[in-house]
């Protein structure tokens, strides 16, 4: 970020600071400052806040909003939102010898965990509400407010091998899983997805090959947020757009944390160039009674968007095997942050 020369008149603001609201306009910003404070908010806002204190204050001339003192070495400004009023604070921050971290992430990765969140009674707490702050996934919130009372009683215990593999996996309910879902045309792929999110993303249409992108969303799986991805349906066609729209599903079926292969009756599973996690009979309710077990030989669950059926079996059973029951019920420490067992 740069912006006007610094005021050399005055000694450089000895603060770190970043946008803490998402990048983009909105109705109010917040922006973080962590260090000397007060004479940051002296300078910026002609006089300080006293810690505790939410005040309203101009921002020199760029604008007028809300300061909060949350502790003697840590603020929020809350301006209005618009982005040309962020950056403008950011170049002034930075022209007064601020520290502006433009990567909300990287600024909690750089700055101590204990500085961003003095009411944590130690550093793992106070790494758990950073992780907190971030983590997709409701399942994550209660394993992390458990984890101060699970590292103090590990002592000085090893870390082990387990305890990695076990964490990587937790690590699902803070950096979403990317699922993908695949089949031939017309197997129901979109229509399921959309039940899944519970609004119509995917375009669905009894015309094959009308999916010609991978369709993109976030999805609660019974406490576990994913990256959802409803593929092309996977055939050989003389279409080169749709051709090269199944090329790239291919590559991120390769790459997938998890793929659920789907059939229909009259639709067999198509071939995906790898072993599917799950498999997955879609419209169940188009088979007679008398004639399901036959129809679901080879299919780990059935299920119908149509009617519901086993759409809370296919949330749980993604989620249990992307983040197994049992990690989520060990009473062992979680690795949620790599400080806290550093190689």
């Amino acid at each position: 970020m740069t912006g006007a020369a610094p005021d050399n008149s005055t000694a450089p603001l000895e603060v770190a600071c970043y946008r803490a609201t998402p990048h983009g306009a909105g109705a109010v910003a917040m922006i973080e400052i962590v260090g000397d404070v007060s004479s940051c908010l002296t300078a910026l806002c002609g006089r300080d806040v006293e810690v505790g204190g939410l005040r309203l204050r101009k921002f020199e001339s760029i604008d007028e909003g809300l300061v909060a003192r949350l502790a003697p070495e840590r603020a929020q400004l809350m301006p209005h939102g618009g982005t040309r009023i962020v950056e403008r604070l950011a170049e002034w921050l930075s022209a007064h010898g601020a520290h502006w971290i433009d990567d909300p992430l990287a600024a909690r990765a750089e700055l101590d965990p204990m500085e961003i969140f003095p009411e944590a009674e130690d550093r793992v707490e106070a790494l758990a509400l950073a992780t907190m702050a971030r983590a997709a996934s409701p399942l994550a919130v209660q394993l992390l407010l458990a984890q101060r009372e699970r590292w103090a009683a590990h002592g000085s215990a090893p870390v082990t091998a387990d305890d990695h593999a076990r964490s990587a996996r937790l690590m699902r309910l803070v950096d979403p899983a990317r699922v993908a879902i695949v089949g031939l045309p017309n197997s129901g792929k979109s229509t399921l997805s959309n039940a899944l999110l519970g609004r119509e993303a995917s375009i669905v249409s009894p015309e094959a090959g009308t999916t010609r992108d991978a369709v993109s969303a976030r999805i609660d799986l019974a406490g576990l947020v994913v990256e959802w991805f409803d593929l092309p349906g996977m055939r050989a066609t003389g279409d080169e757009v749709e051709a090269s729209a199944i090329e790239l599903a291919r590559g991120l079926v390769a790459d997938a944390d998890f793929v659920v292969a789907l059939a229909a009756p009259g639709i067999p599973w198509s071939d995906i160039g790898r072993v599917p996690d799950l498999r997955v009979l879609a419209q169940i309710d188009r088979v007679p009674a008398d004639a399901r077990a036959a129809a679901c030989a080879g299919a780990d669950l059935a299920v119908s968007a149509v009617t519901g059926e086993g759409i809370a079996e296919l949330r749980a059973a993604i989620r249990d095997r992307l983040v197994p029951k049992d990690d989520r019920l060990s009473q062992r420490p979680w690795i949620f942050d790599p400080r806290l067992a550093p190689a």
